[in-house]
């Protein structure tokens, strides 16, 4: 009997995508990021994957690894709005909220009303949360 090994194709990548998004949407993070890992390293250059493993890193709590992800993305294609919505989500998290505000004003001249309106209540409470601590610290 002869058993052909299957042929790694996009059909084969496609299948283990969806695979990967399922278990993201269970939130099974690291085993979708191990998934969309894998695929990034067959197809590099893929935007799709590559906005997938940034968003997992994230969900991950390592937004260090989400903003040199996305930044890939903006570098290969400077309008992808999901790539801007997460570096600055990365930046925010990080606390460096001048470079989030920078990709704030990259999402409104891109016209991404939602996304700019969702950022800036993100960018509210990031620097609400930053007060709050400094007057705290000046109390003590």
């Amino acid at each position: 009997m002869n058993i052909n090994p299957a042929r790694w194709n996009r059909n084969s990548a496609y299948l283990v995508s969806e695979r990967a998004y399922l278990l993201h949407t269970e939130g099974h993070y690291r085993e979708s990021l191990a998934l969309f890992e894998g695929l990034l390293d067959i197809y590099p250059d893929d935007l799709y994957y590559r906005d997938a493993v940034s968003a997992l890193y994230l969900a991950l709590g390592k937004p260090e690894e989400a903003v040199r992800q996305a930044s890939v993305i903006i570098e290969a294609e400077p309008t992808h709005i999901n790539a801007f919505v997460r570096r600055c989500e990365g930046y925010l998290r990080l606390g460096m909220s001048r470079e989030a505000e920078q990709d704030l004003e990259q999402l409104r001249e891109l016209r991404a009303e939602a996304e700019v309106r969702r950022m800036e209540m993100r960018l509210i409470a990031v620097r609400r949360k930053q007060l709050g601590a400094t007057s705290q610290g000046i109390q003590k």
